[in-house]
């Protein structure tokens, strides 16, 4: 019955990932902003993958840099992409670290907000980044041998994230582990931003310091 289970698990997860891709590459899936705090939204994230660290008895840690604000962003896909990058650190870690970086920039352009995942894992040969984020594909064979998994999860992290303005980027070294990095603008490009959360995000710009929170 459990292999009943993770099999049925596995085949569910990979139509949607499927269907998610295939609406994408379609044009068909539209961005939906809602204005959060971004403070707010790495508490919910965090309680939500904690309990996916434990399994492989690694310690997960949040810090916070400067003042997160708010935002006005398509929160379900940045939502599914930052959840993604946190399952796959707490798979391929084992007796590490996992640390969830939170920070709030702002340039000429706007304000941006760059999500870090760091881990210690097993980490990935350089010969190899340049395929991790293509359909489904791993590091290689022993991997998706080995962990599982569909091969599109990072696929589709990151068109999600080039669909909010930015982008997903990696930086690993094999047995030291892995930094996956999503960088996008605090407010979707051609969102139409009420004027409640306009004045917010005027605020935040003003309150913007050098301050850091670990």
């Amino acid at each position: 019955l459990k292999k009943i289970n993770q099999a049925g698990n596995h085949l569910l997860s990979l139509i949607n990932d499927v269907l998610d891709l295939s609406k994408i590459e379609s044009g068909k899936l539209e961005s939906f902003t809602e204005a959060f705090d971004v403070g707010a939204f790495i508490d919910q994230i965090a309680g939500t993958a904690q309990p996916l660290m434990t399994k492989n008895n690694n310690h997960f840690k949040i810090e916070r840099i400067g003042q997160l604000g708010d935002a006005n962003q398509d929160l379900t896909k940045l939502r599914q992409s930052l959840l993604n990058l946190l399952s796959n650190a707490a798979k391929f870690t084992h007796e590490g670290s996992i640390t969830l970086q939170a920070e709030r920039q702002t340039q000429a352009d706007g304000d941006w907000l760059t999500f870090a995942v760091k881990d210690t894992g097993i980490g990935i040969a350089a010969d190899k980044l340049d395929h991790v984020f293509e359909e489904f594909s791993q590091a290689d064979n022993s991997t998706t041998r080995d962990y599982g998994g569909t091969g599109l999860g990072l696929t589709i992290s990151r068109r999600f994230c080039q669909m909010l303005g930015g982008d997903l980027t990696v930086a690993s070294q094999p047995g030291t582990g892995s930094t996956f990095t999503i960088r996008l603008p605090a407010v979707l490009p051609g969102a139409e931003v009420p004027q409640e959360v306009s004045s917010r995000l005027t605020a935040n710009v003003a309150q913007a310091s050098g301050d850091v929170h670990k």
